[in-house]
């Protein structure tokens, strides 16, 4: 698709949806979108094109990945701080990075890596703030669930149970 051919959002235009206001870019406090996992504040200087009659909000493909990238530094500042929130809790009931990272399958120092630029996936994300409510038994659970499903007869149905 060239540039030319792209829809583009004109400046402003009759709303569709109640037939009598008019859409324009429009910046306001105290929006908010989903992205991936969590709802965010959407930055108050952001523009979307707006009804002033009804207020729907008009996206299309270019105002929406627009959104998302004013969103991403925000979810990731927000799961760095889980992850530094979580090593704490692990730090403070002396359960050693190195044995959180072999009970979930990382490499060494790959927990040490997600506090700097790199951005931890939600699926462990999770993983480690379910752990850090409380280590010592929920790690203790986690190897009984890793050896439930080891050797020659795993047990998955098995691994379920308390």
């Amino acid at each position: 698709m060239t540039s030319q051919s792209k829809p583009q959002i004109k400046d402003q235009f009759r709303c569709m949806e109640c037939g009598t206001g008019t859409v324009r870019p429009v910046a306001k406090d105290g929006r908010q979108a989903k992205f991936r996992t969590l709802t965010l504040p959407v930055p108050a200087q952001f523009e979307i094109p707006t009804c002033d009659n009804c207020d729907t909000e008009w996206l299309n493909d270019t105002v929406a990945q627009a959104i998302d990238q004013a969103l991403e530094q925000e979810y990731r500042s927000r799961m760095r701080s889980l992850v530094i929130a979580t090593m704490a809790r692990f730090s403070e009931s002396n359960v050693p990075k190195s044995e959180i990272e072999k009970a979930l399958g990382l490499s060494q120092g790959y927990l040490s890596h997600l506090t700097g630029d790199k951005t931890p996936s939600e699926a462990l994300a999770s993983e480690l703030v379910f752990l850090a409510q409380d280590p010592r038994r929920r790690m203790q659970d986690l190897e009984t669930l890793w050896k439930k499903l080891s050797g020659p007869n795993p047990d998955p149905a098995g691994a379920l149970a308390r």
